[in-house]
């Protein structure tokens, strides 16, 4: 086996395996090489590399806790408007909470005591516009999609001039009819005209165009054009304006009528039938004289008579006379079988000229044709386009003045309009605050109005900006959006605590503008090998939210008699303000979506909204032991509040009830 055979059999078998001897052979051929495919690579569609993007796998169950609230913004009991907050230091999640309660609401909305008509507006706090502007540009370009496949434009259109003065807005809507009606009839006359053109475009080439192919090709053969025209009487006044009209007509013709043109020229022309005259005659006459010196022709002379034939002296004469200058005869037929050779062939070149020069003029004609004609088509295209485009724009303007129309009513004939300060376009804000408004106004009155029955908020990206600002993007949310809308919303409190004036003020700020706060747990105990191990299992592809059935149940769930007695009875820990009441009644009603028991979870949140002190009591008694949460040692109102929870469950509350209850109470509480 040669060396390169050898090293072959180790890359495919292995140095391992044991070495053959080798005998030395004569006059054997080597085996031919063998080609080893390489291996298929079956190539996957999963990613090798995860973004840090606000959307992916759900591995810290954002879903499962925003829904309460994403079930909250599409069920029909609820009092609008109100704010929420999905709160987190950096880096817990915010976002992405935020982003997986508007798919929820949208999945949400429609099922089993769901709203139908929820429209969710995503909102970007850090685009740089007021806030009562990004608020109303969301909303508007939400509605403009048409979610669930309904029409808003007759809404938007009603809440977008409610704040303008109404003769102001009826004489805008109007003169925008008729602007945009004298630009559909300027594009109209344009296409009908571009199309008058492409229906006469060959008689434009021909003679409205100098600089076209045909018209150069008649200007630089005019003497021959002129000549050939006139060798078949057909020069007229002008050759050229005939030579045009001929190669317009040949042009419109097909290949038959080409034909057809082609061998009329042998024949159909004056010029040319006399030739084909002289020609046939020239024949003839040298076929008789051909025949002439014949003996068939002069034994024909003879004369018969009874006795035999005889010939006449005069007869005899001729035809002697025939006979001796027969090669003259011959001479004559073979001329005038030439001169009708010469006119045929004459008749054959004019008419080969003449086919020639218009088939070449229809080419030329043709190509420029087709060249103008494609781009008057796209022209007429275009047109068509943008006429269509005017006729629906037309359509929706003169709704809208008939609408402006309607809400000015009969004041256009007794007052001029309004002063400019009336005007909504001085101010960005103020126009979007009266959309706001309107739209909220027609929300709340139902579908009957064209509006949907609830409109969802999501503001995202608020830590992006300024402590100060954010304040203020706060103030003018909780201020601008109106009825029939919910605001949810996801910041930090921590960052604006100082800016509010410390914790005491940030607190009562917080709570006066947020109505249900949502904590995202803490990344301090995240197990990292349960994330890996959930990302490994998705590939951190996103998955569709998943609802459990009994969070909206238990949602829309009446307070039974037991629960409104241990809230009344709890009220003294949480309830120090309406305010604060309102806030501890809708914390409950989401905290009870959960899985821990009710009195629990009532104690706890009311723990969560009490004060400093009541709540380090009730730290204190769960990190020291387990068991039964009595004997408690704490305030009177926290002893008591315990006594009513413990007799509302039964009897028995045990620190591990409390402990579960109060990872859910502490979500649904402010903390700064």
């Amino acid at each position: 086996m040669s060396e390169i055979s050898e090293k072959a059999r180790v890359r495919l078998i292995g140095d391992g395996a044991p070495a053959r001897t080798t005998v030395p052979q004569t006059s054997v051929p080597a085996a031919p090489p063998v080609e080893v495919a390489p291996p298929h690579i079956e190539r996957s569609t999963d990613p090798i590399f995860l973004s840090d993007a606000a959307d992916g796998a759900d591995v810290l169950d954002a879903g499962r806790i925003v829904q309460p609230l994403a079930q909250l913004c599409v069920t029909s009991q609820v009092q609008t408007p109100f704010l929420a907050a999905i709160v987190g230091p950096a880096g817990t999640g915010k976002s992405f909470a935020l982003k997986r309660l508007a798919q929820a609401v949208e999945k949400l909305a429609g099922t089993t005591g769901a709203l139908a008509q929820v429209v969710v507006a995503r909102v970007d706090a850090a685009n740089a516009a007021e806030p009562p502007v990004a608020l109303a540009s969301a909303a508007y370009a939400a509605l403009d999609r048409e979610p669930g496949g309904v029409d808003y434009s007759a809404l938007l259109d009603e809440s977008a001039h409610a704040g303008d003065d109404p003769l102001r807005a009826a004489k805008a809507a109007s003169d925008r009819h008729d602007e945009i009606v004298r630009r559909l009839e300027a594009e109209r006359a344009q296409r009908d005209e571009i199309e008058a053109r492409s229906a006469r475009l060959s008689d434009a080439l021909l003679f409205e165009t100098p600089g076209s192919r045909v018209d150069v090709f008649a200007r630089g053969r005019r003497g021959t054009i002129d000549a050939r025209l006139r060798r078949f009487d057909l020069a007229g006044a002008d050759a050229g304006a005939s030579y045009r009209d001929l190669v317009r007509d040949m042009g419109s013709m097909g290949v038959g009528g080409r034909i057809g043109v082609a061998l009329r020229s042998i024949w159909g022309y004056p010029g040319q039938r006399r030739l084909l005259f002289w020609a046939i005659a020239a024949f003839v006459l040298g076929f008789v004289i051909h025949m002439a010196h014949s003996p068939q022709a002069l034994g024909a002379v003879q004369v018969p008579s009874a006795a035999g034939t005889y010939v006449t002296d005069s007869a005899a004469k001729a035809t002697d006379w025939v006979s001796t200058h027969s090669a003259w005869f011959e001479t004559a037929a073979k001329v005038l079988y030439v001169i009708g050779a010469l006119a045929l062939a004459l008749n054959l070149w004019r008419a080969i000229g003449f086919a020639s020069l218009l088939l070449r003029g229809a080419q030329l004609l043709n190509l420029d044709v087709r060249e103008r004609r494609r781009d008057l088509d796209n022209r007429i295209g275009r047109l068509n386009q943008r006429v269509s485009a005017l006729s629906a724009d037309a359509d929706a303007a003169a709704k809208r003045a008939e609408a402006a129309a309607r809400r000015a009513g009969g004041k256009a004939q007794t007052r001029a309009p309004g002063p400019d300060f009336l005007d909504a376009t001085h101010s960005h804000a103020a126009a979007a605050r009266g959309f706001l408004a309107a739209l909220g106004e027609r929300v709340t009155q139902g579908p009957s109005t064209g509006a949907p029955e609830r409109l969802v908020f999501v503001v995202d990206n608020l830590d992006a900006l300024p402590p100060a600002a954010a304040i203020a993007w706060l103030d003018a949310a909780q201020s601008a959006i109106g009825s029939g809308a919910v605001g949810v919303l996801a910041l930090d409190p921590a960052r604006l605590v100082d800016s509010l004036g410390g914790p005491v003020e940030a607190r009562r700020r917080l709570d006066k503008w947020l109505q249900v706060v949502v904590n995202l747990p803490s990344r301090a105990g995240v197990d990292g090998e349960r994330l890996v191990a959930r990302l490994l299992a998705t590939d951190g592809q996103p998955t569709s939210p998943s609802f459990d059935p009994a969070v909206s149940a238990a949602l829309a769930e009446p307070l039974s008699s037991a629960e409104t007695a241990l809230l009344t009875a709890l009220a003294p820990l949480a309830a120090g303000s309406p305010r604060a009441a309102k806030r501890f009644l809708n914390a409950y009603r989401l905290a009870r979506c959960s899985d821990a028991p009710r009195p629990a979870v009532a104690l706890m949140q009311a723990v969560a909204f009490a004060d400093d002190e009541t709540q380090a009591a009730m730290r204190r008694r769960l990190t020291n032991g387990g068991g039964d949460l009595e004997p408690f040692d704490g305030p009177e109102a926290l002893v008591k509040a315990v006594k009513s929870a413990r007799a509302a469950n039964n009897g028995v509350l045990t620190v591990a009830d409390a402990l579960a209850a109060d990872v859910v109470a502490r979500r649904y509480a402010l903390s700064v």
